[in-house]
């Protein structure tokens, strides 16, 4: 998972092994959460940061 969105040309770091656990952890404790009809605010945030959304194209 790459966790910083480009702003330049260099390519973006690698993230590490524990930042890499601590998404999916994130991911899959919403997922359960949400299957129960809950929601955990400070996890989803988590989540969010681990997905990079494409840029805006204009």
């Amino acid at each position: 998972m790459k966790h910083l969105a480009p702003v330049t040309r260099r390519s973006v770091k690698k993230a590490g092994s524990w930042e890499d656990f601590v998404c999916v952890v994130a991911t899959l404790f919403n997922n359960i959460i949400g299957a129960f009809g809950g929601s955990a605010p400070i996890s989803g945030y988590i989540a969010d940061k681990c997905t990079i959304k494409p840029p805006e194209n204009r």
